[in-house]
C-alpha cells in the first residue's frame, strides 16, 4: 500500500511562532484561574476525597466491577487516587492538576484546529475561547470536573494521532494508530461521552480535502473495541447505567422524552454555548455592557458570514454526537449547574467560531474576536465570583460544624442546609465528609431535621440570611 499524504498544510508543523502561541495559551489560562488555587472542596468534592484515600492503591477492582452510581470509570479514580498521594487535603494541590489539565486541553484545541486547516489566528481565538468559555467553573473548581477533563484530553489527543496517522508512510501510520485507539479506550474510561470518539473519527475522514473509501476501513478496530467496551460495561452495571430517574428507579437515559431531548440538544445546549453566565446572581454593569457588543458582534457574524459548508460541518457535528451521551442531563438551568457536560461538546463551539471568523480581512478580524473573548472573560469572572463566595461558606460550616461536635455529642443534627449556594455545588453530598476532613479524625454523625428534644445531640439551622450555620441552643 503506497504512503497515505494528504495535501501539504503549513499550519500542520510547529514553528517558533507555535511555541510563543502555547506559551501565551499558558499565560491566558493560568491568569484567568489563578485566584481558584485557594478555593476549598465543595459538595461531591469531599466524598470523592474519602474515595480516593480508601483506594490505597488497590486498582485493580476499579477495572472489574461497575460502580454503584451506574458508571464505570476506572481510569478518572486511578487518577484521583493518585492525586490523593501528594496532596492530601490540600485545596491547591487538588486544583493544581485540573488547571494542569485545562491548559492541555487548551493547547490541544489550539493544534487539532490548526490541523484541520485552519489559520493560525482563527486556531488562537479557538484555544483562546475553550481556555476562558464560562462554563469552566465546574471543571477546573471542582473535583467532580476531573473526568471531563481526562476524556476530553484522550479524545483530543485520539484525534491528532489519528490525522496524523493519515499523513504517515502504512508502518509509521499504524503506529500512530494504534496510539489512538489507545486513547479512545482511555478516554472511555474515563468517562461515557467518549464513546462518541469512532464517530468523530468518521467526521475527520470525511472533512479531508481528499477523501478515499478506503479509510473507512481504518476506523473498524475502533468501532469494535468501543462496542466491545460498551458490552463490558453493560455487563458490570447492569444495563445502561448512568443516573436514575427518582421517581420511577430507571436510568434517565431510557425516560427522556423526545421533546425534552430536542430541547436539550438544539435550545439549550447553544443557549449555554453562547451565554455561559449564571443567572442565580445579578450580572454587573461590566457583563452586562460586554454582553451587550457581544450580542451585537454576533448579529454581526450571522449577517455577514460567508463560509464554505463543508468547513463547519465537523464543528457541528462535534458538538452534536459529543453530547448525546448525556443528553438526559442536558437542560442545564440558568445556575450552569452540571455545564461540565459541554467540556467536550464545546470544543466544536469554539472551532466552529474560528471557522466563521477565518478568512475576514481588515481590522473586524481582530475587533470581532477581541469582543467575543471579552465576554466570555467578564463572563467566566462572574461565575467564578459565586464559587469563591460558595467555596468559602463550605469552609466555614464545616467548621462551625466541627465545633459543635465536641467529644460528648453523639450526634450533629442539621436543619436547611441548601445543595445549592448561588448556583454553585454547596452541600447536596458530602457534609458529614466534610466535618470528618476538617477534625482528621471521625466525626459524630451528621443527620437532618431538627429533633430538639435528643440527647447528645448538637443541633444545628441554617440561616438563608446570613449564609451560614446557627447553634441552637
Amino acid at each position: 500500500m503506497p504512503p497515505r499524504i494528504l495535501p501539504e498544510n503549513p499550519y500542520r508543523r510547529f514553528s517558533r511562532t507555535d511555541v510563543a502561541v502555547v506559551f501565551g495559551l499558558l499565560v491566558l489560562t493560568i491568569t484567568a484561574y489563578l485566584r481558584t488555587i485557594d478555593f476549598y472542596f465543595l459538595s461531591d468534592d469531599f466524598v470523592l476525597l474519602r474515595h480516593a484515600k480508601a483506594l490505597h492503591g488497590a486498582f485493580w477492582p476499579l477495572f472489574t466491577t461497575g460502580g454503584g452510581d451506574g458508571f464505570f470509570r476506572p481510569i478518572g479514580y486511578v487518577s484521583l487516587a493518585f492525586t490523593w498521594t501528594f496532596a492530601g487535603t490540600s485545596p491547591s494541590l487538588w486544583h493544581l492538576p485540573a488547571l494542569a489539565l485545562h491548559i492541555a486541553n487548551t493547547i490541544l484545541v489550539y493544534i487539532l484546529t490548526l490541523m484541520l486547516g485552519r489559520s493560525r489566528l482563527a486556531a488562537i481565538f479557538a484555544a483562546a475561547l475553550f481556555a476562558i468559555h464560562g462554563t469552566r467553573p465546574e471543571l477546573v473548581v471542582w473535583i467532580a470536573g476531573r473526568f471531563d477533563l481526562l476524556s476530553t484530553l484522550f479524545v483530543l489527543g485520539g484525534l491528532l494521532l489519528f490525522i496524523r496517522s493519515q499523513n504517515e508512510p502504512t508502518e509509521i501510520g499504524y503506529v500512530y494508530a494504534f496510539g489512538s485507539l489507545a486513547c479512545m479506550v482511555l478516554a472511555i474510561l474515563s468517562k461515557e461521552n467518549a464513546y462518541a470518539f469512532p464517530v468523530l473519527l468518521v467526521l475527520v475522514v470525511f472533512s479531508e480535502p481528499i477523501f478515499h473509501w478506503r479509510k473507512i476501513i481504518d476506523l473498524i478496530p475502533f468501532f469494535i473495541v468501543a462496542v466491545a467496551l460498551f458490552a463490558y460495561r453493560w455487563w458490570l452495571v447492569g444495563g445502561i447505567g448512568g443516573y436514575r430517574n427518582a421517581v420511577t428507579g430507571k436510568s434517565l437515559a431510557l425516560t427522556i422524552g423526545v421533546l425534552s431531548a430536542l430541547k436539550a440538544l438544539l435550545l439549550r445546549t447553544w443557549a449555554i454555548l453562547f451565554f455561559p453566565v449564571n443567572w442565580s446572581r445579578e450580572p454587573n454593569k461590566v457583563l452586562a455592557v460586554m454582553m451587550i457588543g457581544y450580542v451585537l458582534a454576533l448579529m454581526w457574524f450571522v449577517i455577514t458570514a460567508k463560509v464554505n459548508r463543508k468547513e463547519i460541518v465537523f464543528p457541528l457535528a462535534f458538538v452534536f454526537m459529543t453530547a448525546l451521551p448525556a443528553l438526559p442531563l442536558l437542560l442545564i438551568g440558568a445556575d450552569l449547574s452540571k455545564s461540565r457536560l459541554l467540556y467536550l461538546p464545546s470544543v466544536g463551539f469554539c472551532i466552529l467560531l474560528a471557522a466563521v471568523m477565518d478568512g475576514r480581512q481588515g481590522k473586524v478580524r481582530w475587533i470581532i474576536p477581541g469582543v467575543v473573548l471579552a465576554f466570555h472573560v467578564a463572563a467566566l469572572e462572574h461565575n467564578l465570583d459565586a464559587w469563591k463566595y460558595a467555596a468559602a461558606k463550605a469552609r466555614s460550616t464545616s467548621a462551625i460544624a466541627v465545633r459543635c461536635g465536641g467529644p460528648e455529642v453523639q450526634r450533629i443534627v442539621v436543619d436547611g442546609l441548601p445543595g445549592t449556594l448561588r448556583g454553585v455545588p454547596f452541600f447536596a453530598n458530602g457534609f458529614q465528609e466534610a466535618v470528618e476532613l476538617q477534625r482528621n479524625h471521625g466525626a459524630a454523625p451528621v443527620m437532618s431535621g431538627l429533633h430538639s428534644s435528643e440527647v447528645g445531640s448538637c443541633l444545628l439551622v441554617w440561616d438563608g440570611t446570613k449564609d451560614e450555620l446557627q447553634v441552637v441552643p
